[in-house]
């Protein structure tokens, strides 16, 4: 499994996610947004076929400390020789269903894609085994507050894809989205190569997506962020208290040099209600390291039974 992200031929992100490798000739592509039509475009002159699968495939992610020796409960024999990244397929209801050892928490985790009339059986089958671990279904809410304290970022919450941005100035670059590790400049033709390796030698990058642990413990959600508590140069796009880190963290996008080379004298302003009247607070925000927090179970071989 490789995590990945595209552009469109200016350089701007259209999406990141996951690529499956499932033989050497058959992939699966998951992501935030549909692609098909971009991608079915892009196939043009290639001996590729693409195919949605949404509907005839479901997903089911199986997240957190005890999730290795719930999957060996349930009967998944050889689950403990999946590393990070490592995928295989496993028998279930007269059925293959493909696991990885991946997810969106940060955390110990897998996901499991299995045929769609196979999935409530899936879903009782993990149920049965992690009782007495207590299992738990958790809502987007839970998995957003994970995925933060992990650093991991969410098409068009913490940045807007190419495909959905109407101002010129909403567009991101992988470079500044945190996401310039992927682009290989030695690698031969790509979507945008051109544009990006551009804006690196002549220095066009505009915005930086940064890490925040901000003073106190008011959360500083949507809040603007000032550069000596008067000239705005950017926005938070997720924060919470996080309950792991024992920090105030957020993620905010910034415009560049501010997050890059100067870090210092940063603010956010936060409206926080006390007593039905909302007070406006001005914090202190530092630039900190992506992730937030970095759990060894996570990839840790053989995992740990918890």
């Amino acid at each position: 499994v490789h995590y990945t992200a595209w552009c469109d031929d200016e350089g701007f992100i259209l999406d990141d996610g996951t690529l499956f490798r499932l033989s050497p000739t058959r992939f699966r592509l998951c992501s935030q947004e549909r692609h098909l039509l971009w991608l079915l475009d892009s196939a043009i002159g290639y001996e590729v076929s693409v195919e949605e699968e949404t509907e005839a495939i479901a997903g089911l992610a199986l997240q957190g400390p005890t999730s290795f020796a719930i999957l060996r409960d349930a009967g998944f024999a050889g689950i403990e020789r999946l590393k990070v990244f490592d995928l295989a397929d496993f028998a279930h209801d007269g059925a293959a269903i493909t696991i990885s050892r991946t997810g969106f928490t940060g955390d110990l985790g897998y996901e499991l894609f299995v045929p769609a009339d196979k999935a409530l059986s899936l879903w009782d089958r993990l149920m049965a085994a992690g009782g007495l671990r207590g299992i738990r279904a958790i809502g987007y809410t839970a998995l957003n507050r994970a995925r933060l304290e992990a650093g991991l970022i969410v098409a068009n919450a913490d940045f807007t894809t190419a495909e959905h941005a109407i101002r010129a100035d909403r567009l991101r670059m992988p470079d500044e989205i945190g996401l310039g590790f992927m682009v290989d400049p030695d690698k031969g033709h790509f979507n945008g190569r051109r544009p990006i390796l551009e804006a690196r030698a002549k220095k066009k990058l505009r915005h930086v997506l940064v890490g925040l642990e901000i003073e106190g413990n008011i959360p500083a959600e949507h809040a603007i962020v000032y550069y000596k508590k008067s000239q705005e140069v950017g926005l938070v796009s997720a924060a919470m208290w996080s309950p792991m880190a024992k920090r105030n963290i957020a993620i905010a996008s910034l415009q560049r040099p501010y997050g890059d080379t100067v870090v210092d004298d940063l603010w956010v302003e936060i409206y926080a209600l006390r007593e039905l009247r909302y007070q406006k607070l001005m914090k202190r925000a530092k630039v900190v390291p992506r992730p937030f927090i970095k759990l060894d179970r996570r990839t840790a071989n053989p995992p740990a039974d918890f």
